[in-house]
């Protein structure tokens, strides 16, 4: 996964290398659909265009659509606002040829022709100076190509540059690779047995032919041009003792063949193609065309031209007419091949068959999901069906920020029916649940249970990912997620009251996050939070008592991953032991607790939920808890998905913190049902971090905008994702980490307020 950022100067760029109209275009998707080559995900040129008006860089360097695209111009036609998609197609593969060269040069001559024609110079002189310092003896009364220019020398060069152009290509290929590829796993027979789509694709383009809705002469006259080129190429690097020659070697020879068809093919289709773009300017293509096209294209052109010129003065017995043009020929030949080769238009004979070749690795490393559409339907309900493709959900998707995770993907390739492994099972574990999607689709789509259908299924067909199954298994064994002896659950509170039983003059089961239970951060600041909860519950004088050691995981973890029977079990033996025990109001300290028993716990509807928020925002507000100790701190609050989005508790929290006196609360720019996500949910926590950042860091950033001293939050969950944030980005020293339950207990007057407690 890569980090999705937002590149504003990304429209500029490609500006510069011949984009047209990128503004025009309105996502209607007439080009896609006019596209005889756009099919399944690759919707190009639409979804280029999309990347270039939103700046998404990094989505633009993953894509292999510029390369599938051939440029015939149907899109063009078919725009109902005048765009230009081809040459939007055209100027991205320009832009993505000068991202893997790493020298830069590839940059430097699409955007300055002077700078291309200088460089071009530069080397044809370089080699006419070699030539004219270190060439063999001038015999004048006769031809000796030979003898003026030894073919050993002159093949030995051929090599030399050679393995220049192929290491400069070849690195860029690798850069290519990894953009595209993108850490997919791809097995090692599959680079084997599709070896031959690279090499037919290179010598034949032959998905070319299905491109256009015209004349496929387009295609023939490339090929011959090709033909000629690999004749040329072959003769040169291969026979080049056979080829230069100074004996006349008869018509029919088939070096005299096979230069006669090189020459002819070479000459004949740049004259063409120069002509198309020169001259007929089609109506569906070439109205434009970059000055690297029409160079060339001039470039073949000189090169077939003087090579055949060469030998004409060979048969004419012209020496040093022969040896001139020879030389002349041999720097043009350099010239063009060091520099069309791996920094200019030449470097799409590497790029567009590794193109294909990569999308076919991709497609063929995918397998069948396990999902199937009935049973998402019966799991989630159909409303998805009514899905418009706007793009609001992955718009919104914080996870889209660090990585290419798409929920609108996913429910696209779910209603045509296109599920593989990758793109809907894979694809389905980069959400953290924070329910951002659901709260801003236009439709009310149940996207998140949408999600948590599939992980359902894939869970079941046995393939729950690694990094869970520990997890999972402590889960089922000890009651918690994090590897915890049961027997060792209450350990957190030494030092604090909490009564391991329930008696009638209990008004509150106490329900404790095995996050704070089990804490095992660096800090301890998920079980520091839970002692300042139970010390300020103390000092209101509220009467709890809790499950003890018999107490286990709500399940929230279990359901976010799709283990689906290990959720129900534990909300089976959960229900059973708060029914048994008498319980009338359960007092949550996570907010995934609260939203798992308000949702998930059907046995629970004549019991009571809250989160100690709204308990805590309560006994302010009745006088029970006074807050007077002044805190001079500036503060922001970050809203916990589960306490926000998805129990819609956003007020609580900051009437507590403005009950405080001398607290300062600063917002920062992403909160209530916009806040961003801390990446706790849905198994964050035991997720790898293969992301540049984690949604974590980027809160903390956030938050040190506003000049806060303190992250104020109110779940387990965040308390440690955001500390750990705060940990790797090195702001310990500027910026800290606290429950406002922390916060209160240093606010609220040390004496008792009510004089009573009921934890006897």
């Amino acid at each position: 996964m890569t980090k999705n950022s937002i590149n504003p100067n990304l429209y500029g760029e490609v500006k510069r290398l011949g984009a047209r109209d990128m503004e025009a275009c309105m996502q209607c998707g007439n080009c896609a659909a006019a596209c005889p080559l756009s099919a399944g995900e690759n919707t190009f040129p639409r979804k280029i265009y999309r990347y270039l008006q939103l700046g998404l860089r990094d989505k633009l360097l993953e894509s292999p659509e510029p390369w599938l695209c051939y440029y015939c111009g149907d899109c063009n036609t078919d725009c109902p606002r005048g765009a230009e998609p081809a040459e939007t197609m055209m100027a991205a593969r320009r832009w993505l040829m000068t991202q893997y060269d790493w020298t830069g040069l590839a940059a430097r001559f699409y955007t300055s022709p002077v700078q291309q024609v200088g460089a071009f110079l530069a080397i044809a002189l370089f080699v006419i100076s070699l030539f004219m310092i270190f060439h063999g003896p001038v015999v004048t009364d006769r031809v000796e190509l030979n003898t003026f220019a030894p073919v050993h020398w002159v093949h030995l060069g051929d090599q030399i540059m050679i393995g220049f152009v192929f290491v400069m290509l070849f690195s860029n290929a690798v850069n290519m690779y990894f953009g595209i590829m993108q850490g997919t796993k791809i097995p090692l027979r599959l680079y084997v047995t599709q070896a031959p789509v690279f090499i037919i694709n290179y010598f034949t383009q032959k998905r070319w032919r299905k491109c256009g809705t015209g004349p496929g002469s387009a295609w023939w006259r490339h090929l011959f041009l090709f033909s000629g080129w690999v004749a040329m190429e072959v003769l040169v690097m291969v026979y080049l003792t056979a080829f230069q020659t100074d004996i006349v070697r008869p018509f029919w020879h088939p070096t005299r063949l096979f230069g006669y068809y090189a020459t002819i093919a070479l000459m004949v289709a740049s004259t063409s193609m120069l002509h198309s773009r020169w001259f007929k300017k089609e109506a569906k293509l070439h109205r434009y065309s970059d000055f690297t096209d029409m160079f060339f294209l001039v470039l073949i052109w000189t090169i077939a031209v003087t090579g055949i010129m060469v030998h004409i003065c060979r048969l004419a017995g012209l020496p040093r007419m022969t040896y001139t043009i020879y030389v002349i020929h041999v720097g043009i030949c350099v010239g063009m091949l060091c520099m069309m080769l791996p920094f200019g238009k030449l470097s799409h004979l590497m790029y567009r068959p590794l193109a294909i070749f990569l999308t076919t690795l991709k497609a063929k490393a995918q397998r069948d999901s396990k999902t199937d559409i009935a049973t998402i339907k019966q799991l989630a309900g159909e409303t998805f069906q009514t899905c418009m493709q706007c793009g609001t959900c992955t718009g919104s998707c914080p996870v889209g920020e660090i990585s290419a995770y798409s929920p609108r993907m996913i429910i696209r390739n779910i209603g045509l029916n296109r599920t593989s492994d990758v793109s809907v099972d894979e694809a389905s574990w980069g959400c953290a649940t924070c329910n951002s999607c659901v709260e801003h689709c236009p439709r009310g789509i149940g996207i998140l249970e949408l999600i948590k259908s599939v992980r359902r299924q894939v869970v079941g067909s046995g393939l729950l990912p690694r990094q869970f199954t520990h997890p999972v298994k402590s889960l089922k064994r000890e009651g918690n997620p994090w590897g915890g002896k049961r027997e060792n659950r209450q350990n957190w509170a030494k030092g604090a009251v909490l009564p391991d039983y329930i008696k009638e003059q209990h008004e509150y089961c106490l329900f404790t996050c095995c996050t704070t239970a089990f804490d095992t951060s660096a800090g301890k600041n998920g079980q520091a939070a839970g002692l300042a909860l139970l010390k300020v519950l103390e000092k209101a004088g509220v009467s709890y008592g809790s499950l003890g050691t018999r107490e286990s995981c709500c399940g929230d973890f279990a359901d976010k991953i799709g283990s689906a029977d290990v959720a129900a079990d534990l909300a089976a033996k959960n229900t059973q032991m708060f029914q048994e025990a008498g319980v009338s109001k359960i007092l949550a300290v996570s907010p995934h607790c609260l939203n798992t028993f308000s949702r998930n716990y059907d046995g629970l509807k004549a019991i009571a939920v809250e989160h100690y928020t709204e308990l805590l925002d309560r006994l302010i507000l009745n006088g029970r808890l006074a807050p007077v100790n002044r805190l001079d701190l500036k503060v922001t609050y970050h809203d916990p998905c589960y306490l926000g989005r998805h129990s819609a508790i956003y007020d609580a929290p900051r009437r507590i913190l403005a009950s405080i006196p001398g607290l300062v609360l600063e917002e920062m720019q992403n909160i209530r049902e916009r806040s961003f996500c801390c990446g706790g949910g849905g198994g964050g926590p035991w997720k790898d971090g293969a992301t540049k950042e984690s949604l974590g860091e980027i809160r903390i950033k956030e938050a040190m905008r506003t000049g806060a001293e303190v992250i104020a939050t109110a779940c387990p969950y965040c308390i440690r994702m955001l500390n750990d944030a705060v940990g790797k980005l090195g702001v310990g020293n500027k910026i800290k980490v606290q429950d406002i339950t922390e916060l209160l207990l240093h606010a609220v007057e040390k004496s008792d307020i009510s004089g009573k407690t009921g934890n006897k």
